[in-house]
């Protein structure tokens, strides 16, 4: 009985707890009409534990428990560590300085692969992009959060990692083995095209990335570009500013993106600036289903500003800032507090999987020519991997020749209009 009494005061701190974090959450108190059913119920559950579980629960694993799943439900971006794993997290990143150029988020709970590197450690093993990574070392993912998995992920130069994946309608995992490189500052590749046309490949956004960007831009303008294809397929890191940065390079004014919170109150708003515009050239944009983050807010503002068309797939859509919150007993939370919106009002990232993204001006390949191709990759007896790499060519190659067409529409009619 004195067990069973400390159990339930326990548990009911647990709740009040649980309760006052809710609150802290959005900003007030939720003692509302609504808020009381869900705790009631949630008290229910929690004697129902208490009095009919076939043994004594380890209360340190059910609170746990009860914090991951309570941050979990919100979205893929927001998580709860508890004191030890905060610890293990800091000292990973201190100490992995190998990764295997993956950019993950998560769909329908499991752990998706946004964005490989081109080659990088796991383009060269395998890893698509589409992918769905189960296991880690043997270690399901399906209760880790991103950042956890990040870290799992990463290690010591030339280690090993091996994920269980699953693509396509295959009925079971493929198990691949990685081995880790060391972190290499990104780079922008830049190309003069037929019709002195610039292209500027932004594969990545993280810290140099920008600058990267600027040095190369400047290149291409050197060299007399009289247009620019701007190709941001693939490009699904780097933090928001990074993206506004980008797209400043492009627009002389104007908002760029702005961030708000649960009630559409405006937390920040990035604007270009005279001082970062570098060139007003003819621009096309490429985007596929791999650009994601900043390069979606780089994107975003050149579509709604007029400065650009997008051409190729709709994005991914990742669009939300996150706070870090430590609480009192060592834990952390990584907390989404607002989403991005692009100039015209779009939220970047929605719950509708229909809806998230930004969708391009002309969609290339279209659905019917998109069909095309996998019916004629299906017939061909060619090993798999090599039919799914020259598919990505050709859908590559298709969107850099409609992007060019593009330009040349908006060269002449800057012509005329001069």
């Amino acid at each position: 009985m004195l067990h069973k009494g400390k159990l339930l005061i326990f548990l009911g701190s647990a709740v009040v707890a649980l309760y006052g974090i809710s609150a802290a959450f959005y900003g007030r108190v939720v003692a509302t009409d609504q808020a009381y059913p869900a705790l009631s119920v949630f008290m229910d559950a929690l004697n129902k534990v208490s009095g009919d579980y076939v043994e004594a629960p380890d209360m340190t694993k059910v609170q746990e428990g009860a914090m991951r799943g309570l941050i979990d439900a919100l979205d893929p971006y927001s998580c709860f560590l508890t004191r030890q794993q905060a610890q293990e997290l800091e000292e990973s990143r201190q100490k992995a300085t190998a990764g295997i150029g993956v950019v993950l988020s998560k769909r329908g709970d499991v752990l998706y692969v946004v964005s490989v590197s081109e080659d990088g450690p796991a383009a060269r093993a395998g890893i698509r992009p589409g992918d769905y990574v189960i296991g880690v070392d043997e270690v399901g993912t399906e209760d880790k959060s991103i950042l956890e998995c990040d870290a799992m992920l990463r290690g010591a130069p030339e280690s090993t990692v091996k994920l269980s994946v699953f693509r396509g309608l295959r009925s079971q995992p493929v198990e691949i083995a990685i081995t880790r490189t060391a972190d290499t500052p990104p780079t922008a590749r830049t190309e003069m095209l037929q019709g002195r046309v610039g292209l500027l490949d932004v594969s990545s956004l993280r810290p140099d990335g920008v600058e990267q960007a600027r040095v190369r831009l400047k290149t291409l303008i050197a060299a007399d570009a009289q247009g620019l294809i701007l190709d941001l397929r693939d490009c699904a890191d780097g933090a928001a500013e990074d993206g506004a940065e980008l797209a400043r390079f492009f627009l002389r004014s104007g908002v760029i993106y702005s961030s708000r919170d649960r009630d559409g109150k405006l937390v920040h708003e990035a604007a270009a600036s005279a001082e970062r515009f570098i060139t007003d050239l003819p621009l096309v944009v490429l985007t596929n289903a791999s650009t994601a983050g900043a390069a979606e807010i780089a994107a975003g503002a050149l579509k709604d500003q007029g400065r650009a068309k997008l051409v190729g797939e709709k994005t991914f859509g990742s669009g939300s800032a996150q706070k870090k919150i430590m609480l009192k007993s060592g834990a952390m939370l990584i907390l989404s507090t607002a989403r991005f919106y692009t100039p015209s009002g779009k939220m970047i990232q929605e719950d509708n999987i229909r809806s998230t993204g930004i969708k391009p001006d002309i969609l290339c390949p279209d659905s019917d020519r998109r069909q095309e191709f996998l019916i004629e990759s299906y017939f061909d007896e060619k090993e798999e991997s090599i039919k799914y790499n020259e598919l990505r060519t050709r859908i590559a190659a298709e969107q850099l020749e409609k992007a060019l067409e593009v330009l040349r529409t908006l060269s002449r009619s800057a012509q005329r209009a001069a």
